[in-house]
């Protein structure tokens, strides 16, 4: 078993980004995947490819990941849906300025690259609440309503991360979002009692805890 750079433990004894690599350059077909690769055939670097390129090569990076979520592989699919987020966040310029000329392909591939990006930090919140990463969990989520404000999973998934962490009163916040948005959901209940319990016993503790100070 492996780690990889997130501290997520691969269930193979292999280096799991050079295996979602690999399975990257495996899957790479005569045409348009063949632009992917480099001569040697050794993927290219978000840089070296157009924005088409970067967008379907995420796109590869999505499927591979969730086949990893599907198998209960974590790191691996941590890995490929990082790897996807990095060559989608990709924008050209100089000592961190951007390009201002840079196209990015026109309004409907960066609304279809948009929407690429909201799904990898679902994806990624829910691969953290799996393995207990909760405060990345809280975090991807968080990333995800920035894109979306309205997201029923980002809210969820964050009110799961965050009464994990004991933030109580930020769950109830998120909780009422999800039931706002979708009134007959009932997944969201479950972590709506753990919140509302964890209040009443954080009430309880410090009820007794100034009640030994004042005795």
């Amino acid at each position: 078993m492996v780690e990889s750079s997130d501290g997520i433990v691969s269930k193979d004894g292999s280096d799991g980004i050079d295996c979602v690599m690999e399975e990257q350059s495996a899957i790479a077909t005569p045409g348009s995947s063949a632009a992917e690769l480099n001569t040697d055939g050794t993927v290219k670097q978000p840089e070296e490819m157009t924005v088409q390129e970067r967008s379907a090569f995420a796109t590869k990076c999505k499927d591979i990941g969730n086949r990893g979520f599907k198998a209960g592989d974590w790191a691996y699919a941590a890995l490929a849906y990082e790897e996807g987020l990095r060559y989608l966040q990709y924008e050209p310029g100089k000592e961190g300025v951007p390009d201002s000329k840079f196209d990015h392909g026109g309004a409907d591939r960066l609304e279809n690259d948009m929407r690429l990006v909201l799904s990898f930090f679902l994806n990624l919140a829910a691969v953290m609440l799996k393995v207990g990463e909760d405060r990345r969990a809280e975090q991807f989520c968080s990333q995800a309503i920035a894109f979306d404000a309205d997201n029923i999973k980002a809210h969820f998934r964050r009110a799961q991360a965050l009464v994990a962490l004991g933030d109580y009163e930020g769950t109830l916040r998120d909780v009422a979002r999800v039931l706002e948005l979708d009134p007959t959901n009932r997944e969201v209940a479950a972590v709506q009692r753990s919140a509302e319990a964890g209040l009443r016993n954080a009430v309880q503790q410090e009820k007794a805890m100034f009640a030994k100070m004042l005795g």
